[in-house]
């Protein structure tokens, strides 16, 4: 049987552990810099406050004593068995650590799987329900050019792709889109584009994002663009086609 005091102090170890973890996910977390990372809490006086935290913490277990530095081996080593024989051959998931060394090495050494799954988990805590306009995001057409093009090549690629999407004739969708050019330019900066266009049809919307490494010509503009977002809708959808500009 263990002594009264042994359990408790083994009891503190695990709670102060969740402590002293706590600080050190939060100071990684947020220097992986997860794109999708947007938590609702402001931590003050970061990173200080984690570091602070994580001294705090690590000195109460060493004045607890040698048990509960026995408890603390224990539960480090027993969840790193757990993970090495158990967890990590039943998930992909990536370390958050893996991104933060991906800011000083390649890019190609993690992908956006732990993106994508925290994006899921924040939705899920702050209660974030999904509306339409995400779910057409997250279903649009992207094209990524490696090469510099023009604004006629752009609009015929672009017609080419979403014509068999949206079963729309691509000669009638490159018209569309050339005479809206004419009309004003899209170019909202030096950087970036927005052509829009309205369909024949009801209940069509579609967005096409698009990134030209090298830059697309537009007539009368400077700046060769490097970022571009198609969107495609009909009347009916005009309040929508308005709020997704916006």
């Amino acid at each position: 049987m263990f002594k009264l005091d042994i359990l408790i102090k083994m009891a503190s170890t695990v709670l102060i552990l969740t402590f002293l973890f706590s600080c050190l996910s939060v100071i990684v977390m947020r220097e992986s810099r997860l794109q999708n990372y947007e938590p609702k809490f402001h931590s003050p006086l970061y990173p200080w406050m984690q570091i602070a935290g994580i001294i705090g913490c690590g000195l109460l277990v060493i004045e607890m004593g040698m048990q509960a530095l026995f408890a603390f081996s224990v539960f480090i080593v027993g969840g790193l068995f757990v993970y090495l024989f158990y967890g990590r051959i039943r998930s992909n998931r990536e370390y958050a650590l893996l991104h933060l060394i991906e800011r000083v090495t390649s890019k190609e050494l993690t992908s956006r799987v732990l993106e994508s799954e925290l994006k899921e988990i924040i939705k899920e805590l702050d209660d974030i329900i999904k509306d339409r306009f995400d779910y057409i995001v997250e279903n649009a057409s992207v094209l990524d050019i490696n090469k510099s093009i023009t604004m006629q090549e752009f609009f015929q690629i672009t017609a080419d792709k979403l014509s068999q999407k949206l079963n729309i004739d691509k000669s009638k969708l490159y018209d569309l889109l050339l005479s809206r050019e004419q009309e004003s330019s899209t170019i909202i900066s030096s950087y970036l584009a927005l052509p829009h266009i309205v369909v024949e049809g009801t209940g069509v919307f579609e967005i096409m994002l698009v990134r030209c490494r090298h830059g697309i010509i537009f007539p009368g503009s400077d700046a060769k663009i490097k970022a571009v977002c198609v969107l495609i809708g009909s009347r009916d959808e005009r309040n929508f086609h308005l709020r997704a500009l916006a």
